[in-house]
């Protein structure tokens, strides 16, 4: 499958077949890029984004440092989360990921860099609701799937093999874990989200094992309504933290690998005509500790579009 084939399946998702079908007003929220709950029952949710990230300083530790081999990384990125309500407890999920470039500009000269593009991954999970209280409006579900690579295969460029950091998939297979816990409040407007993810990776062909990531993430939504703006906005304010255990080479612990970051994502939710939510999004890094001394991260941007489909 190449890239062309990935457009036309987000293009086919939102054919105008779909225009006359009913928008939903189910309780599940979309936080940053994500669902939070289970859908409703026979109904069809699409998440596309795109998201824009860069790095430009090493770090050595929490400490900048002066090595200064990479003047520049940065990557374009988009992906489509598909969803279906199969019952009232039960969504099931598929995320697709396709990078247009992982780069990195090396300080040599003359100018040199390499790159790598293409589909990366895809999750499948299976989501069921663990708890639901609509009375005090309190909301937890689960989910457990499988990550698998679109190739195996690791990419070159000029006969050189691209380094692990600009390959679009490692080509090795994942078990991913989630949880979401969701509290609204009608009287004021306000939600509140707390989210979990857990990846975990096997070796790929070469032996190479990425290691265990842990994503957590605090929200605090709240529905904006002021006479001077329509009622159709909503202000997100995320925290994130993000925990990356050391890679290994055939059991072998990589150097300068393994890191915790910390982030706070500002995000503006628009609704247009009660059935697009779209969505702009600034990842700004606010703590950065790595093991070793590795490329940290930059401010990073992501535009988000969702419509839910009554099928």
């Amino acid at each position: 499958m190449n890239k062309y084939c990935f457009f036309l399946i987000v293009v086919a998702l939102f054919y105008p077949r779909f225009s006359q079908a009913q928008c939903l007003s189910s309780v599940n929220p979309v936080g940053g890029t994500n669902n939070l709950l289970v859908l409703e029952k026979n109904s069809l949710r699409v998440i596309s984004f795109y998201k824009y990230g860069q790095g430009y300083h090493y770090f050595e530790g929490s400490e900048h440092s002066d090595f200064n081999l990479i003047n520049k990384a940065y990557y374009n990125y988009l992906s489509t989360i598909i969803s279906y309500g199969l019952t009232h407890k039960l969504t099931l999920e598929t995320e697709l990921g396709h990078f247009f470039n992982k780069t990195q500009n090396y300080n040599l000269q003359p100018a040199y860099s390499l790159t790598g593009k293409g589909l990366s991954n895809a999750v499948l999970l299976a989501k069921h609701s663990i708890f639901t209280d609509p009375f005090r409006r309190i909301y937890i579900t689960g989910a457990v799937g499988a990550k698998i690579p679109f190739s195996r295969r690791l990419q070159w460029s000029e006969n050189v093999k691209l380094p692990v950091e600009v390959q679009p998939t490692i080509g090795a297979f994942g078990a991913v874990l989630t949880a979401s816990f969701v509290k609204e409040s009608s009287e004021t407007g306000m939600r509140y989200f707390f989210t979990n993810r857990v990846e975990m990776h096997s070796p790929n062909k070469e032996g190479y094992r990425l290691g265990t990531s842990v994503y957590n993430s605090f929200y605090i939504s709240k529905h904006l309504k002021q006479p001077w703006l329509k009622d159709n906005w909503t202000a997100i304010l995320q925290l994130r933290n993000e925990i990356r255990a050391p890679d290994k080479i055939k059991e072998q612990k990589k150097e300068s690998s393994g890191s915790t970051l910390f982030f706070i994502a500002p995000q503006l939710n628009f609704v247009l005509r009660e059935e697009w939510y779209l969505s702009g999004m600034i990842d700004i890094p606010v703590y950065q500790h790595f093991k070793g001394t590795q490329l940290g991260a930059g401010t990073g941007f992501t535009f988000i579009i969702s419509k839910t489909f009554r099928l």
